[in-house]
């Protein structure tokens, strides 16, 4: 069995959304307010038949979600 590796890490606190990932070794973040966070997951719903498309074509990824 191939081992998978984490890509990248959401993170939801109380105040804010994190997005952490690693590029070359160095850690990378994209932080999110509340508003855009939801602006980016309605994106991200009309968008559901394209993406499934895309991940039907391409291999998958592994994410971690924490609260």
């Amino acid at each position: 069995m191939k081992k998978t590796k984490e890509k990248f890490t959401i993170k939801i606190t109380d105040q804010r959304l994190v997005i952490i990932g690693v590029d070359h070794g160095e850690e990378k973040r994209l932080y999110f307010t509340a508003v855009e966070a939801l602006m980016l997951l309605d994106i991200l719903r009309n968008e559901e038949p394209k993406l499934k498309q895309m991940k039907s074509e391409q291999s998958s990824f592994i994410a971690r979600i924490e609260r």
